[in-house]
């Protein structure tokens, strides 16, 4: 399990305006920043599942809720530069322990997307720790391209800050293995969650499935993530499979590699 990470009750969606918005940002990835902070500190999994997954009850959700940890919950913001964007999502109750990481998926998503070389998109990852109403270890998984004033990235910026393609929940599997994670991917396919892509990372040794809740689902976010220790690339080959069944090549397909992570 990934140590030191973690992502609505009615509270998950409280705006920032109480918040001092510093200069640095837009306000707008100021505002989602702290919205996602709020996030992950006020849900629980038991109420966030049936959210995600209308119609999820009974032995069934206990199930997920006992091998489904609520982890936490991302998105892209697009900062000037590195400093700013650290100084800033302390102002947001936010610090990372740990420097930034490279992306690797959500760097080659947005190339795909945007029809740019993946050589020239520095995305990087910071995992800044909050905690849920139970104490527990959660993060929000903060993805940054920096675009400088000015930039030719600027266009990538704006239309992601609107479509908030890469923005997701994570849910990490306790226990992982292939019965257990082949069990939870139907649990989520029998209550209308399209299979939406994933990798391995043999970095961290994790492998990610990503799923599109269905569109009765009444979470904020419309992109799930499922995490497991482990190399269980079995598992993720028919996830696949699914994904590329249901969803033929577009420009929002993201690669099926690594987690970079995601």
């Amino acid at each position: 399990m990934r140590t030191g990470q973690g992502a609505e009750g009615r509270a998950g969606t409280r705006a920032a305006s109480a918040v001092l918005l510093p200069a640095d940002l837009p306000a707008d990835d100021l505002t989602r920043l702290s919205a996602a902070a709020e996030y992950v500190r006020v849900r629980e999994s038991d109420a966030l599942l049936p959210l995600l997954l209308p119609g999820l009850d009974g032995p069934e959700l206990r199930t997920l809720t006992e091998r489904c940890r609520f982890e936490h919950a991302a998105l892209v913001v697009f900062p000037p530069d590195p400093r700013a964007l650290r100084a800033d999502l302390a102002a947001c109750g936010l610090t990372a322990a740990a420097p930034p990481r490279p992306s690797v998926v959500v760097r080659e998503r947005l190339a795909l997307r945007h029809r740019r070389d993946a050589k020239d998109l520095d995305v990087r990852i910071l995992r800044p720790g909050a905690y849920g109403p139970d104490g527990s270890r959660r993060v929000v998984e903060v993805f940054t391209l920096v675009v400088p004033p000015g930039s030719a990235l600027t266009a990538i910026a704006a239309h992601e800050r609107v479509h908030e393609h890469e923005a997701h929940l994570a849910f990490e599997v306790d226990r992982p293995d292939g019965p257990a994670l082949r069990g939870l991917c139907a649990s989520f396919v029998r209550h209308g969650a399209v299979a939406d892509g994933g990798g391995y990372n043999p970095h961290e040794n994790g492998t990610v499935l990503y799923f599109t809740a269905p569109a009765a689902a009444n979470a904020g976010y419309r992109r799930v993530e499922l995490h497991a220790d482990g190399d269980h690339r079995d598992v993720l080959a028919a996830h696949l499979d699914g994904h590329r069944a249901r969803r033929p090549a577009t420009n929002d397909r993201g690669p099926r590699r690594q987690r970079g992570s995601p």
